[in-house]
C-alpha cells in the first residue's frame, strides 16, 4: 500500500509538476543540449489583438521585458540541469527579425501555437556563442476565447478575450523545435479585458459587458513589488524552468 502511494506520488510529481511538451525524447535532449543559450525576450507586434492604446501598450511590455532573460539564466542555472546556461546580447527587435521566419501557426482557440525557424540564423548565433541551442521567449498580444468566472465562481461567460500571451521553445542548431510551450500551454500573462459580472448583477441583466483594463491598471500588473521580479514574469519562468530542467524526476 505504501509502495503504491510512493509511485502515486511520482507520477503526479513527474506529470502534474511538467510544462510544455519535448518534441523528442528527454534524455536525447539531456544529451543534445548541454550549453543552453538564452535569448532576450522577444515581443511580436504582428499579432492580431484589440487595445485602445495597443501601441504604447507594445512599447511598455518592451521595455519591462528588457534584460530579463538575465533573470532566467540565472533560475536555469540554479536547477544544474546543464553544463552551462549563457544569456545572448542583442537588440530583441532584430534578434526577433533574423530568427523567426515570420511563419506562425495559432491554436483552434486563439492561442499562439508556434513558429517557425530561421535555421541560417539559428546556426550563426549558436555558433558564434558556443552553445548547442536556443531558448526563446516570445510575448505577443493575442484573441483568445476561452471561459472566465465572475469572483463568486457563480458566474461565467465564454468568449473572445483580448491578451498578452507567452511561448517559449528550444531549438537546436539547425532550427529545429526539441521543446515548446505553446498553445494550450501558452501562457497568459496579463489580461488586458474583463467581464463585468457587477454591472450585469446590479442592472439586473443577463448582457455582460466585456470592458478593457486601464493602461494604469496594466501598468502595475508589469511592476516588481519590492524590486523584484514581476509576478508576470516570475510566474512565466516558473513554468518554463520546469519544463525544461533536466533532473530525476522528469528524466524518467
Amino acid at each position: 500500500m505504501k509502495k503504491a502511494l510512493f509511485y502515486g506520488l511520482l507520477l503526479f510529481l513527474v506529470t502534474g509538476c511538467s510544462a510544455g511538451k519535448y518534441q523528442i525524447p528527454k534524455q536525447d535532449y539531456q544529451a543534445k543540449v548541454q550549453v543552453l543559450g538564452v535569448m532576450p525576450l522577444l515581443v511580436d507586434p504582428a499579432l492580431p489583438f484589440e487595445y485602445p492604446q495597443q501601441e504604447a501598450l507594445l512599447d511598455l511590455v518592451k521595455r519591462t521585458a528588457t534584460g530579463k532573460h538575465e533573470l532566467l539564466v540565472e533560475q536555469l542555472r540554479s536547477k544544474k540541469g546543464y553544463f552551462d546556461v549563457r544569456p545572448l546580447d542583442g537588440d530583441p527587435a532584430l534578434l526577433g527579425l533574423s530568427v523567426l521566419s515570420g511563419e506562425k501557426s495559432y491554436a483552434v482557440d486563439g492561442r499562439p501555437a508556434g513558429y517557425q525557424f530561421n535555421a541560417e540564423a539559428v546556426a550563426e548565433l549558436t555558433r558564434r556563442n558556443v552553445v548547442d541551442g536556443l531558448l526563446v521567449v516570445i510575448i505577443s498580444g493575442a484573441k483568445v476565447k476561452e471561459t472566465r468566472r465572475s469572483r463568486t465562481l457563480l458566474e461565467s461567460l465564454t468568449t473572445e478575450y483580448n491578451d498578452i500571451m507567452a511561448m517559449a521553445a528550444v531549438v537546436d542548431r539547425h532550427g529545429e523545435v526539441l521543446w515548446q510551450l505553446s498553445g494550450a500551454d501558452a501562457a497568459n500573462i496579463l489580461q488586458l479585458q474583463y467581464a463585468d459580472f457587477d454591472e450585469a448583477f446590479y442592472n439586473k441583466t443577463e448582457l455582460v459587458q466585456i470592458k478593457n483594463i486601464g493602461f494604469a491598471g496594466v501598468e502595475k500588473s508589469l511592476q516588481a513589488k519590492g524590486g523584484g521580479l514581476p509576478e508576470v514574469y516570475d510566474k512565466l519562468f516558473g513554468r518554463i524552468v520546469t519544463g525544461i530542467s533536466p533532473g530525476l524526476l522528469n528524466s524518467l
